[in-house]
């Protein structure tokens, strides 16, 4: 075997036609920098480098220099090895971060995409092509940011990939007014809400009737059903109405008729009925209401600050307040001074409630 530390032994492989470019010894081995020339008849051409004789030579290479030689490139000895691919998708989130840096630029979520701003990058070798699709807020001037996002996405690839960008389009898709809007709903004047009411009365008398056209349509696909002989049996329809008929006039038929008709008048009264009143107008301009629950709770949180008072239960409806009162003091005062301090706590409630107040005593 072949002594490395002496370095590599010259082994003569070349053709007999090919010569030496510099005036080395012909046993000498040829070191980094060394070009060999082959020459064919009048032509000559470049074989290669020390690397490359020595690979042609079939010796390994050494870690290092050889002795005597000089300091041998980063392709011949391996040198830094591997390479940086960098991903579509990476540049892509590059433009889509600084997009969203910028002040101007508006976020919007998608539907079933990706929202904006949203890129696409084309990288071929060590350049690449950028398009950037985003909404502006109002009302920043669309030419100018247009400009300065393409400014800021091409100095960010640049600077963190260090592909060369050959071309960086702004697609400006939509303008956001939402900001516009909020801020103009939060400087307008309080608008007082619409008087809370309970349901119609007549909810009950429309779900009847749903319920009895439900049924008419299961006995007419019955009835269908008998008729063509896809169901066996008798029609419910002309064994009801055949008999009908033949009834004559009878005295009970013209107290039906009446009360069918007064029926018919109840629910149009019932359709029209004004609808109950369920909350209580905190202050003059209604922009806070309170259910009757509501009112029980506070009235009895107020009784609860009287001295003496150990417990309060309440309870309300839409014009009163009844208290039951826990106390181990004088009954009198208590009664008097929780009537107080409740009268005082719902004086700002329209309309304000009756209160009844009940004292037990442990």
């Amino acid at each position: 075997m072949a002594d490395r530390s002496a370095g590599p032994r010259p082994v003569d492989s070349h053709p007999a036609g090919s010569r030496r470019a510099d005036s080395r010894p012909a046993g000498e081995s040829p070191v980094a920098g060394d070009v060999l020339v082959a020459a064919s008849g009048e032509s000559a051409r470049v074989v290669g480098s020390a690397a490359a004789a020595r690979a042609s030579d079939g010796l390994e290479p050494v870690d290092g220099p050889a002795p005597g030689g000089s300091e041998p490139s980063a392709i011949a000895f391996g040198g830094d090895r591997g390479r940086l691919e960098i991903a579509q998708r990476a540049v892509e989130r590059i433009v889509e971060i600084t997009a969203r840096r910028h002040p101007a630029v508006s976020r919007q979520a998608g539907v079933l995409g990706r929202g904006l701003p949203k890129a696409r990058a084309v990288v071929a070798g060590q350049r690449v092509r950028l398009e950037l699709e985003t909404a502006i807020s109002w009302p920043h001037p669309l030419a100018e940011t247009a400009a300065d996002l393409r400014q800021a996405i091409t100095s960010a690839v640049e600077e963190l990939t260090g592909l060369g960008v050959d071309r960086a389009d702004v697609v400006i898709t939509m303008v956001d007014a939402s900001e516009v809007s909020r801020s103009k709903a939060s400087s307008a004047e309080a608008v007082a809400a619409k008087q809370p009411v309970a349901g119609a009365a007549a909810v009950w008398v429309g779900l009847l009737a749903a319920v009895a056209l439900i049924l008419a349509g299961c006995v007419a696909i019955r009835e269908l059903a008998v008729a063509v002989g896809l169901m066996d049996g008798t029609s419910w329809l002309a064994r009801g109405f055949g008999r009908t008929i033949e009834l004559e006039p009878s005295g009970w038929m013209l107290p039906a008729g009446i009360a069918a008709a007064v029926v018919g008048l109840l629910v149009l009264l019932v359709t029209y009925k004004r609808r109950r009143r369920t909350h209580h107008a905190v202050g003059p301009d209604g922009l806070v209401w309170l259910r009757s629950t509501d009112v029980a709770r506070l009235a009895s949180e107020s009784a609860r600050q009287v001295d003496s008072v150990t417990a309060v239960s309440g309870k309300s409806k839409r014009k009163r307040v009844s208290l039951t009162v826990t106390t181990f003091g004088e009954p009198v005062r208590v009664s008097t001074d929780v009537q107080a301090v409740v009268d005082s706590r719902l004086a700002s409630i329209s309309p304000v409630p009756r209160t009844r107040i009940a004292v037990r005593e442990e």
